[in-house]
């Protein structure tokens, strides 16, 4: 028990280190949308850069922390909830930002032997680009004009002619 209370800071930083790793990207965004700041401009690789190196950075640091304070529950819950946060980000990243990632790379393949000088080299014809998920949408059908009402001529002096008088 003695070492749980030596790592209980520790411990508690990782835990901090990790929801501020989430919390500080998301609270950076909503200042710079409330600034109404031109994200979609040539800056925007800039910032997605910088969000990303905090969040990553922070992210480690606190799986890191939480790692040196295993023996703490702190440490434990912090190095779990880093670990959870930094793959789920990175995937979000991955999605978002269209990483190339791709189990291919991740499989060791027989190398195709080189081609011999002077030996003409055929690509392969690109694959048909894929049909649609769903056919367009046909515009509706025009409904028909609805038949026109008669007009009740009043009286010269009534405010409302064409409503019928009441008795």
């Amino acid at each position: 028990m003695a070492n749980s209370t030596s790592n209980e800071p520790l411990g508690i930083f990782s835990l901090r280190a990790a929801a501020s790793g989430l919390v500080l990207p998301i609270l950076v965004i909503t200042f710079l949308v409330a600034f109404r700041a031109d994200l979609a401009g040539p800056n925007r690789s800039t910032i997605a850069w910088l969000l990303g190196a905090v969040f990553i950075t922070l992210e480690l640091f606190a799986l890191l922390s939480g790692l040196g304070a295993w023996a703490s529950a702190a440490g434990k819950l912090g190095a779990l909830l880093a670990l959870v946060i930094l793959v789920g980000g990175l995937a979000a990243g991955g999605a978002v930002f269209h990483w190339p990632v791709s189990f291919e790379r991740l499989i060791v393949r027989k190398a195709e032997p080189a081609p011999k000088p002077g030996e003409r080299v055929i690509p392969e014809p690109a694959p048909p680009p894929a049909p649609p998920f769903a056919p367009a949408p046909k515009a509706p059908e025009p409904e028909p004009p609805a038949p026109e009402k008669p007009v009740r001529r009043g009286s010269p002096g009534e405010l409302f002619p064409n409503v019928p008088p009441q008795k």
